[in-house]
């Protein structure tokens, strides 16, 4: 009997960790979209299982969604230092930054790569899902190895967040290669009742978006329509994803965090907003033209490199200042649909994910010639 009971309660228990809460919409469904590839890892199950996988990092869960579905951070490197015994804010303001980095490593900088703040995004979320296997096993999901990459990881910590939006990626397709850009834009910021879309700047005119006024919210915000990205005021961050991204990178003192996006454009680096210190805008121009420039190198973008102008905007990138006096730049990779105008570029699926890799390859390089954070 006692067994049975065991038996019973362990089943509760498996059944209740994966009870997850019914989305209030459906997924976005395209007709015969082209099949995703089996290194293309974007589905919540997939990047579940994909760090459930981890035998030599360290995999913690940082938050739940409001549909339940966990947030996970992947750690690579040693990260066994205590907690700092003060914040970034305070730790600045006193007689010795030390106080805040402690007994961080100092031969060590910490960088995170946080994927799938959108959840319509879904090529750093593969992207960081190969880029977990390579970590922990040498390869990624192709087999393919990347010495390279692997060298100039294993003189920095890596932190990983494979999708911080679980909830936008349940109801968003695989990709949006070859898709029209109505599709793209109605599967990502989503279209009213009337069917109209709702637009990239036209969802950010809500805080959340207003959920009974839509057909479809897109999987751009999470399953209570908050725009991650934006949920950034101070005293008033309001979901438990982004608060789990500040607390990580206050606690970990993080260096640099790279945040990946995408757009209707060949992949670059957004040169950073105006409000990052004057410090960080020239450190971040510099890796920005860098990395934009590998871009152009390696074909990844054929001529377009992006803004040069520093914008007025705050986000979840200008936190890692505020957090942990790091610095962050966004990504904008390729989704490989049409855009407003017509054009379109022919990526394959490994070139849609390709952008981190390059970028983080180029940023890890030039870190180890100049701090990436000027603190």
């Amino acid at each position: 009997m006692k067994r049975v009971f065991a038996s019973l309660l362990l089943l509760l228990t498996v059944l209740q960790a994966d009870a997850y809460r019914k989305p209030r919409f459906k997924p976005f469904e395209i007709k015969d979209l082209e099949p995703k590839p089996a290194f293309w890892q974007v589905r919540p199950s997939e990047v579940i299982a994909a760090c459930k996988a981890v035998r030599n990092g360290r995999v913690e869960v940082i938050a739940k969604t409001p549909l339940g579905y966990p947030v996970y951070a992947v750690f690579f490197g040693d990260f066994s230092e205590p907690a700092p015994q003060t914040n970034w804010s305070a730790g600045n303001s006193s007689t010795t930054r030390d106080a805040y980095l402690g007994e961080a490593p100092r031969d060590r900088q910490t960088i995170l790569f946080l994927a799938g703040v959108h959840g319509s995004e879904p090529e750093n979320v593969a992207a960081a899902v190969n880029m977990i296997s390579l970590l922990d096993t040498g390869r990624d999901l192709l087999g393919r190895e990347d010495p390279e990459f692997l060298a100039l990881a294993r003189r920095y910590r890596i932190i990983i967040v494979p999708c911080a939006n679980m909830d936008g990626r349940l109801i968003s397709p695989d990709h949006f290669r070859h898709q029209p850009y109505e599709v793209f834009r109605a599967a990502s910021q989503g279209t009213w009742k009337d069917g109209s879309l709702i637009g990239w700047q036209g969802s950010k005119m809500w805080f959340p978006l207003p959920l009974d006024k839509v057909q479809h919210p897109g999987g751009y915000p999470n399953s209570e329509g908050y725009n991650l990205q934006h949920d950034v005021a101070p005293g008033d961050i309001r979901t438990a994803e982004a608060r789990a991204i500040c607390r990580l990178m206050a606690r970990w003192r993080v260096d640099f965090q790279l945040n990946g996006h995408s757009c209707q454009y060949p992949p670059y680096l957004i040169y950073p907003s105006q409000v990052e210190t004057e410090a960080h805008r020239k450190r971040a121009d510099e890796l920005c033209r860098k990395v934009n420039q590998a871009f152009y190198d390696t074909g990844l973008n054929p001529g377009r490199k992006g803004n040069t102008k520093h914008s007025t905007t705050i986000n979840l990138t200008n936190l890692t200042h505020w957090c942990s006096g790091g610095l962050g730049i966004t990504l904008e990779n390729y989704h490989g649909c049409y855009t407003a105008k017509g054009e379109i570029w022919e990526y394959s699926f490994e070139q849609l994910m390709a952008p981190a890799f390059v970028a983080l390859k180029v940023i890890m390089a030039d870190g180890l010639e100049k701090p990436l954070a000027v603190r």
